[in-house]
């Protein structure tokens, strides 16, 4: 086999978003690409740096490409000034190891150019900058069901560090929308962006939040977004719950369940008729809330990191 490795530029975008939706048509909740999604929902954010993306081509043909960034955290707690180095993305076919080993290697060696030791893969620690609520949800980490891509990862020295359950459910009629053990109201509004990094993370996008009140105190909110590019795939929108929480005095009074099952009836007058949710393996108390409500596992994701002071 004879493949050369070539830096990004759009002359490739058609053959790249060929083979991404080709090694990624056997899960629905993964949308496809097309070259005007690609530009708008990835290219076109500040911070992507065309010079970390990595394309195999042999005889014209894309055999496989790697996303390498530097990028700020997306979440509200993560510092905008922090710019962490990984790789958020990579895609060849299962038979052709030794192009995913190239492009690992390849997207490491630019990586080292940030000064930085700790390298992160398809990881959650500090959020998703590219392809959320594009790649399961809000879950952009590798499922089990790419093990060629763990064996390239695994190759160039990246160990698994993070392990979530990506679970969802098909709402083939209006959910039944399940009461707390305590009076609640229920305040609805779009999710705060706390800085630009976390903004442009949700372009294209509505995330919204929604507080459980019990009186004057918030003891409760869930986060939430409708995703309308999977219904390519699943036939209709998916609402994707990125982020719960309930206050720890006030737990085991049922208000996480009435709040995922207050969005899942919300998100089905939306149009939504999937719902689904990442949360880290041994969160069983979330699996319990999630199952409740007619949730099934369907991924296992990882995510990985590197510590070139290791090698």
């Amino acid at each position: 086999m004879g493949f050369s490795i070539d830096v990004y530029d759009r002359q490739y975008l058609e053959g790249m978003t060929t083979l991404y939706n080709a090694e990624t048509d056997f899960e629905p909740h993964i949308a496809p690409l097309t070259p005007d999604r690609f530009v708008e929902l990835v290219e076109k954010k500040s911070y992507f740096d065309p010079a970390g993306l990595f394309v195999a081509v042999e005889s014209g043909q894309i055999v496989g490409w790697i996303h390498a960034c530097v990028a700020a955290g997306s979440e509200g707690h993560h510092d905008p000034e922090n710019k962490v180095p990984r790789i958020r993305m990579l895609i060849y076919p299962r038979n052709l190891l030794k192009v995913g080993g190239a492009l690992v290697a390849e997207a490491t060696k630019w990586l080292k150019g940030s000064g930085q030791n700790i390298f992160l893969a398809m990881h959650a620690q500090v959020g998703y900058p590219f392809y959320r609520g594009l790649w399961l949800g809000g879950e952009p980490m590798c499922p089990a069901a790419l093990p060629h891509v763990h064996i390239a990862f695994e190759i160039g020295g990246y160990k698994t560090t993070q392990e979530s359950i990506f679970m969802a459910i098909e709402m083939d009629r209006p959910p039944k929308e399940t009461r707390a053990d305590v009076t609640l109201e229920f305040v609805e509004s779009e999710a705060n962006m706390a800085h630009d990094p976390m903004r442009e993370s949700w372009i294209g996008f509505k995330p919204m939040r929604t507080q459980a009140l019990m009186g004057d105190e918030g003891v409760g909110s869930i986060a939430w977004v409708i995703l309308p590019h999977v219904a390519d795939r699943l036939g209709a929108p998916c609402v994707n719950i990125w982020g719960m929480g309930v206050q720890e005095k006030h737990r085991r009074k049922g208000i996480a369940t009435a709040l995922v099952s207050r969005i899942m009836l919300r998100s089905y007058g939306l149009g939504a008729r999937f719902a689904s949710v990442g949360t880290q393996l041994w969160n069983a108390p979330a699996h319990a809330t999630y199952a409740k409500l007619g949730f099934r596992p369907r991924q296992i994701v990882m995510g990985r990191s590197l510590d070139i002071e290791d090698q």
